[in-house]
Order: structure tokens, then sequence, then C-alpha cells
């Protein structure tokens, strides 16, 4: 067989004549699929709304600290988040040296919501069906962390 001579019919065997359009239309059909899930622009659809479309959080503000007008200082520096307060209270005791979030009807959706507008990251759960929001912020001395400059 002279291998100069041959024509490229000649050199493929009756094998490959079937099998190579199919592999070529599969090579095909992989570059249009990375096409379209890699390299086209393709912005994910989301359902989350911006703050300013969800209800507003409500809140009861509580000076754990003791240091006067605390909880209503702190409730002015919320006046442009999306945060309805409640009410405004005292501990029965001012032995709170950092601040925290208590889950009081909210869920953590919510929770994560307050989270990110106050910074205060700490939080618990005391679940009460009666009480007259869904949490409370519990000012402790380290308020300045939390409060606007």
């Amino acid at each position: 067989m002279d291998l100069t001579n041959s024509t490229a019919d000649e050199k493929l065997t009756p094998k490959w004549k079937i099998w190579l359009p199919w592999v070529l239309a599969i090579l095909v059909l992989a570059a249009i699929l990375l096409w379209f899930f890699v390299f086209r622009d393709n912005a994910p659809v989301t359902t989350e709304y911006g703050e300013d479309k969800l209800p507003a959080i409500k809140v009861v503000i509580s000076n754990g600290c003791g240091y006067e007008q605390l909880a209503s200082d702190y409730a002015a520096s919320l006046k442009d988040k999306n945060i309805e307060v409640m009410g405004l209270g005292d501990t029965p005791k001012p032995i709170y040296d950092k601040s925290i979030i208590v889950v009081r009807k909210g869920d953590m959706q919510d929770l994560k919501r307050l989270q990110k507008m106050t910074g205060i990251t700490r939080w618990t759960s005391a679940e009460n069906e009666y009480y007259n929001a869904d949490f409370e912020i519990i000012v402790g001395s380290d308020y300045e962390e939390y409060m606007p400059k």
C-alpha cells in the first residue's frame, strides 16, 4: 500500500466512516452546550426583594447596661432602617457587656435581615407568642460599635 498516492477515504476503515459523523455531531453539541451554560451572559433570576420591598421588622429595644437614655438613642439611630420600634425599656439588671438580639416570635430569615441591618450578630431564642414584637434588641456596653458615627 502506497501512502502517498491514497486518498483520505481509502485511509479510513468502513467502521470510522460510520462513526465519524456521530463524533463530529457530539463535539458540535458539546460546544453549543458549553457556550450556553458557561460563556453566555446568563444572569441568574433572583426572587430576593430589596429591603424596601419587605415588611418592617418589629423590635423592642432594651437598655441592657444602665446608661441613661441608651434605648431611645439607639432607636433613633435605626430610623433609616426597615425596623419598626414597638417599645423601649430597660432590662431588670444592667449586666450586658455585649449587645444581643433575642428572638421572640421572628423567624431565622428575619433574624438574618435584622443582623445585617444592625450589625449585631449575637442572638438567642426566648420565644413568647404574647410578646408585642418579633425581636428584642438588648443594647449592651458595646453600643458604640452599633451606633452610626
